[in-house]
C-alpha cells in the first residue's frame, strides 16, 4: 500500500513528498528541497530505502538539496530536459562554491512511465511555471510541483513562466480523473473536484 508523507523544508515552505510502500518501505524523494538533513533524517527515522529522487521542476527552493540526498542514499536524479540549464544554474554562485551540482541521470519526457520496484506513475510535462515544469500521477493522487496549489496556480513572472503555457497545461490537468487527491509544491492539499468547483484558474 503506497503512503505519503510531506515533509515542509526551507524559508518557503516547499513540501517536499516521500512516496512510500508500507510493506517494503521502498519509496521515492518528489523535491527534496533546502534542508538536505531534515529529509534525511525523516527517512532514517522512518527506515525508508529511497530509489530515486524527482524534480517537478528546477526552482532553488525544490532542488537545493539534490547532492545530500541523492549522495546520501545513492539514487539517481530525473527532471524534465527544459529545467536542466536552471537546475545547473543554481550552483554557479559564488556563495554556493562548496555546493556539487547533480547531474541528473533520467531525463523526464511528457507521458512515460516510470517504474519503481514498488509502484510505477506517469510524468506529464506542465510547462508554465517553468519550461520543464512536470506533474506526477500516481493512482489516486497527483503531485503538481508549483503548477496547481489549492485555490490558484503557479507564478508565471520569474524565469521560464509563461501564462498561456500555464493555463494550457492546466487544461489538461482539468481532464484527469476528478477524484484525484492534489499534492502541490507549498500549501496545503486538495483535490481535482474542488480545484474545478472553486479554483477560478480552472473555470
Amino acid at each position: 500500500m503506497l503512503k505519503v508523507k510531506k515533509i515542509v523544508s526551507g524559508v518557503l515552505r516547499e513540501n517536499c513528498y516521500v512516496i512510500y510502500d508500507s510493506e517494503s518501505l521502498r519509496a521515492v524523494i518528489i523535491d527534496p528541497g533546502e534542508d538536505g538533513t531534515k529529509i534525511i533524517r525523516e527517512i532514517e527515522v522512518n527506515c525508508l530505502k529511497p530509489e530515486l529522487v524527482v524534480n517537478t521542476h528546477g526552482h532553488y527552493d525544490h532542488v537545493f538539496s539534490n547532492n545530500q540526498v541523492c549522495s546520501e542514499f545513492n539514487v539517481p536524479l530525473a527532471i524534465h530536459k527544459n529545467d536542466i540549464e536552471m537546475l545547473a544554474s543554481i550552483y554557479k554562485s559564488p556563495s554556493l562554491s562548496v555546493c556539487i551540482f547533480k547531474e541528473p541521470e533520467i531525463l523526464l519526457k511528457d507521458n512515460c512511465e516510470l517504474k519503481l520496484s514498488f509502484t510505477t506513475f506517469r510524468t506529464m510535462h506542465t510547462p508554465g511555471h517553468t519550461k520543464g515544469s512536470v506533474c506526477l500521477l500516481f493512482d489516486n493522487f497527483l503531485i503538481t510541483g508549483d503548477t496547481l496549489f489549492a485555490g490558484t496556480i503557479g507564478r508565471t513572472d520569474l524565469n521560464g513562466g509563461n501564462y498561456e503555457e500555464i493555463m494550457d497545461s492546466i487544461s489538461r490537468l482539468k481532464k484527469l480523473d476528478s477524484c484525484l487527491t492534489i499534492l502541490p509544491g507549498h500549501g496545503s492539499c486538495t483535490t481535482l473536484a474542488n480545484e474545478i468547483r472553486h479554483n477560478s484558474y480552472l473555470k
